[in-house]
């Protein structure tokens, strides 16, 4: 039976972090021995993990070197692969922009109008596309590593780059002209592996382990003891997934027990206003997995 699923995560750069940070916290990385290491442990048999260079990783899943792939979605396009995104994953966000010397342009109206000009990218298809769709006389140049220097070199008249905080491009005296795409990380596939029936099983676990983790992420368990004559109130002024859980409590004074699940940063209000409210026993506990 050929079920073993393979998943290719980025080796460097800005994912590699956050994507194992996931993985861990998901479980499904069991251990991993340093950033030089090209392989972690799963705890899931079936589950080989691999690392690679993010821009690499969706080659790698169209071809189908590897199952599952986690990479930027800028990469995705870039590499104008035939797979399917999964997941996007909330992390890793950047947007791609074609930016250029501030002292001497103000927009993009500004840099069209010099007719015939040069960009220099990492992102050669994307910027390709773009251009065409603006009807621009441009010469891509294409280079690996920073692309921010050229303009300042005389070697470019603009750049389309990877920006995060934007500070790169500050640095270099470039001003964005425009934003071509967002991008994050994303969960991909290869299309044969979602169909094969021995695989989907260990596929399906994979992406629900994952989902599960990422709606735990940035909330909290909230339990209290509600007296009886209170509850209305109480329950009136809860956020909730689907409602919160109520059960009766074994006490001398009709009592409630109330469970509700809220975002992290709303539990000091929350708290404040069930105890305002007549709620006691109050406690706040980590989640580690929501699985709808």
């Amino acid at each position: 039976m050929n079920n073993q699923v393979f998943l290719a995560l980025p080796s460097k750069g800005r994912l590699f972090q956050s994507s194992l940070e996931l993985l861990v916290s998901s479980g499904l990385v069991s251990y991993f021995s340093n950033d030089r290491s090209y392989q972690a442990s799963s705890r899931l048999k079936e589950l080989t993990i691999v690392f690679n260079r993010a821009a690499d990783i969706p080659n790698m899943v169209e071809n189908g070197v590897v199952d599952l792939g986690i990479t930027g979605r800028d990469l995705v396009k870039e590499s104008d692969v035939d797979v399917e995104e999964i997941l996007p994953l909330n992390y890793g966000y950047a947007k791609l922009v074609l930016a250029a010397p501030s002292s001497r342009f103000n927009n993009l109206k500004d840099l069209l109008e010099i007719g015939s000009f040069k960009v220099a990218t990492e992102f050669p298809n994307i910027t390709g596309r773009f251009l065409k769709s603006l009807n621009a006389d441009a010469e891509i140049i294409s280079v690996e590593g920073t692309s921010e220097t050229m303009p300042n070199l005389g070697l470019s008249d603009c750049v389309v780059s990877i920006m995060s905080t934007g500070t790169t491009l500050l640095v270099h005296g470039l001003k964005v002209l425009s934003v071509i795409m967002d991008s994050q990380a994303v969960l991909i596939g290869n299309k044969n592996s979602l169909r094969n029936p021995e695989k989907q099983p260990v596929i399906g676990s994979i992406v629900s382990i994952i989902q599960a983790t990422q709606l735990a992420q940035g909330k909290k368990l909230l339990m209290m003891n509600v007296p009886d004559k209170f509850l209305k109130d109480v329950i009136n002024c809860l956020p909730s997934m689907s409602g919160p859980t109520i059960s009766k409590v074994e006490s001398e004074e009709p009592m409630w027990e109330v469970i509700t699940v809220v975002d992290a940063d709303k539990v000091f209000e929350v708290v404040y206003n069930v105890k305002n409210k007549g709620a006691k026993d109050i406690l706040v506990l980590n989640i580690d997995k929501v699985i709808i």
